[in-house]
This record gives C-alpha cells, sequence and structure tokens, in this order.
C-alpha cells in the first residue's frame, strides 16, 4: 500500500463534486534532510492517528535554508510548518513572518518547564514564543587518542586550558598530520559556533550586554581571535583551513589528518562507521586560566509561519512532535530540548556525558534582529585574519565600526 506520506513533488489530483478541495486537511512540512527519514516516519504514524490529516514531508538541503526561509516568509508563500536552526527564530519573528505560540501552548497544556530554558530563550521575542524548541546541542572536543599517543601525550589527560591545547596542537602536528582543525569557510554558523565561544569565555563577545554596540574591539575579544586564528597561524591548523566547515573537518577526522576538533556529538556516528579503528576521546573546551569554559547553544525550534494557509492542523501535528517520545524519535543521536524526552536510554551513552556537561556552559546567540547581518561581517574578519598578514586589533576594530553602524 501505498504511504500517505509524500515527499515532495507536484502530482494531479482529481475533484470529487461537492468536496472539499484536494488538499483540504494537508499541511507541509520543510524537514532538512538529515532529518526528512525520521519526519516520514512520524508523519505516517500521525496520519495512522489522525486519518483526515495528510502531512506532505519536504525534504530542505541545510545549505541556504535561512535564506529560503526568509524568502518564503517574506513572499507570504510558505509551509504550515518549518525545522529552523534556533539561531534564526528571533530574526524570522521580527519580520512578522511567525506565527505567535503561547495560546497553542495554554491550549495543548504543554509544559514549557520541561524544556531547557536557554532553549526557550531562542524562539522569545518581547515576552511572546515563536517557535518551540525540539533539539539542544553543544559542542565539545572530539579527538584521536592513538595519535596523542603516538605523540608521547597522555590521551586521558586532554588539555584544559588554551596555553595548553596550544601546546598539545602543537605536539601532535608532524609529518602531515595537523594538531587540530577550525572552521574558517563554508557556511558563516560553522566559524560562529567554533569561534564565538572563545570570545565569551575571556570576557569579550560581538555585542555587549545591551546589544546596542559591538565590543569586538576590546582586548578580551582582540585576545580570544588571536587565539582562535593563531593554530593556522603556526601551522597547527591545516592550509585547508580557510574552506574548512563542520564537514570537512569531520572528514580531516576520519582520514586521521587532524587530531583534535570541535563539534556537536552528533559526529560520533559518523566517525565510528566510516573509521571504526580510531580510539575516539571526547572533553570540555579549553577556557582561559581561571575562567569558565563557553559554547553556543545549537539546536533547532518548530515554527509555523503566519501565513502558514492550514495552521489549524499544522498545531495538532505540532502538538504531536512534542510529544517526550517521538521528539526523541525525531532527534536521534542529538538531545532533545524537553528533558523528560533526554531521560530516553539512547541519549545515556558515555560517549554523550561531555557534551551533556557542556550544556550547563551553553548559551544562546544573542537575540537580535540583524544578527545575520553581524554574524557575516564576523565571519569576514575572521576570513581576513586567517589569510595572514592582517592586524587582529585593527580588523576588529573597523569591523566594530560596520556593526555600530548597522545598530544604529
Amino acid at each position: 500500500m501505498q504511504l500517505k506520506t509524500k515527499l515532495a513533488m507536484t502530482a494531479a489530483v482529481p475533484f470529487i463534486l461537492m468536496q472539499a478541495p484536494a488538499f483540504a486537511g494537508e499541511i507541509t512540512w520543510w524537514a532538512p534532510e538529515f532529518g526528512a527519514d525520521r519526519a516520514e516516519v512520524l508523519a505516517q504514524k500521525f496520519e495512522e492517528q489522525n486519518p483526515d490529516i495528510s502531512v506532505r514531508v519536504e525534504r530542505v538541503v541545510p545549505n541556504g535554508l535561512q535564506n529560503r526561509v526568509l524568502v518564503a516568509l517574506q513572499s507570504g508563500n510558505t509551509p504550515d510548518l518549518i525545522d529552523v536552526a534556533n539561531g534564526w527564530t528571533v530574526p524570522f519573528a521580527t519580520t512578522g513572518g511567525l506565527m505567535q505560540l503561547d495560546d497553542f501552548v495554554a491550549e495543548n497544556e504543554i509544559d514549557l518547564d520541561d524544556f531547557l530554558p536557554a532553549a526557550l530563550d531562542t524562539a522569545e521575542v518581547d515576552g511572546g514564543l515563536f517557535g518551540i524548541p525540539f533539539r539542544a546541542e553543544a559542542h565539545a572536543m572530539i579527538y584521536n587518542k592513538d595519535m596523542f599517543r603516538e605523540a608521547g601525550l597522555d590521551p586521558e589527560n586532554f588539555p584544559e586550558t588554551w596555553a595548553e591545547l596550544q601546546e598539545t596542537a602543537a605536539a601532535l602536528t608532524n609529518n602531515g598530520h595537523y594538531g587540530i582543525g577550525i572552521a574558517g569557510g563554508g557556511e558563516v554558523s560553522n566559524t560562529i559556533f567554533r569561534s564565538l565561544p572563545f570570545l565569551w569565555m575571556n570576557g569579550g563577545g560581538v555585542l555587549a550586554e545591551d546589544l546596542q554596540s559591538s565590543i569586538l574591539d576590546t582586548p578580551e575579544s582582540v585576545e580570544a581571535v588571536d587565539f582562535y586564528t593563531s593554530f593556522l597561524a603556526d601551522g597547527s591548523a591545516p592550509p585547508s583551513t580557510l574552506e574548512n566547515d563542520g564537514t570537512a573537518l569531520r572528514r580531516l577526522f576520519i582520514a586521521e589528518t587532524i587530531a583534535i576538533y570541535q563539534s556537536g556529538q552528533f559526529d560520533l556516528g559518523s566517525i565510528a562507521q566510516e573509521n571504526p579503528d580510531i580510539d575516539v576521546g571526547t572533553a570540555l573546551i579549553p577556557h582561559p586560566e581561571g575562567k569558565d569554559t563557553s559554547v553556543i547553544l545549537g539546536g533547532w525550534n518548530f515554527v509555523i509561519p503566519d501565513a502558514a494557509k492550514n495552521k489549524e492542523d499544522a498545531e495538532t501535528f505540532l502538538a504531536y512532535l512534542l510529544e517526550p517520545e517521538n521528539m526523541g524519535y525525531y532527534t536521534d543521536n542529538n538531545f532533545p530540548a524537553r528533558e523528560t524526552a533526554m531521560q530516553m536510554e539512547q541519549f545515556q551513552l558515555p560517549e554523550y556525558e561531555k557534551f551533556r556537561e557542556m550544556l550547563q556552559y551553553a548559551r544562546p546567540q544573542p537575540p537580535v534582529n540583524n544578527w545575520v547581518q553581524i554574524t557575516q561581517m564576523y565571519f569576514d574578519s575572521i576570513q581576513e585574519i586567517l589569510l595572514g598578514g592582517a592586524d587582529v586589533q585593527e580588523v576588529l576594530t573597523d569591523t566594530t565600526q560596520q556593526i555600530d553602524g548597522l545598530l544604529k
């Protein structure tokens, strides 16, 4: 029997006299490619329980998705439900393109106390809720224990401070192997997620606490950017750094070209599958001496566009997806945003321990509506510094002025 769940396609559907339009009761869900298989399973199970509602899963490619969603919201030609990275939710909400979900939460008795507070923060604007988090993640360090042993280092003693990380990365660099991989290319978010926490843990950042000005040119921020980019400058990171995004770093690690890199637990499965011989270690992200580590709270939120054509059924389906068991299934090898879902057996693996521990140091990206443009400016400055020859202070002072101009 053919499943009711549909992939993105166009089909001719006959009309029946005096009955509802062919697509009445249908909702369209934009699900990123990496989770679309599980989305199909959930849609099928939902349809079995709700035969009057059909779920059309449209697989979307993560790269470029942010702009695709923005264009859809601005044009009013939207699906009924979308998975968006949590850092996009506030900028999308400020365009007026998202439905406020406070009434939905109340009517469906969604227990917001069961959600990670920092995850909820990514979906709030002026006290209103414009998205519901379903996936939460925090980076940690992933490293090759055998490469530590070959370099005469203790694989059970991962560096805790910046100075120790620099020394370790240098010791691991030899004969075409590099001590560490850092992101400097690809989608902007790859570099943001891996570098911005170093500014935070050092007392700096891109924006001041009041979000009214940039602090990228402060000594704390300059020192952190200099630290992050120094791995390429001193040869501990590969020459391909300016092109490397998260996927490239994982591939370099699997090929045993780099010994250390920063990512989420979602990479562990691919590593084990593609190179099961690697003895993988995980650790907290190193911090400046005497200071705490930090990390960006990654993850994804469900949103309903304000122009959605079938909001009522989209809400019914969203309530189904937010049930702890369904959320846990959909997040797969990432942490769900609900505490009860996080207690599921699949999230208790020992190799997830450091990623779970990093969640306590996680914070959302600044909730400003022009954060997308700001991160592009920041990314451009990182790339300029990575190219070599540029003075870190001068570059960041210039970028600070650009950001301040945008914020006025």
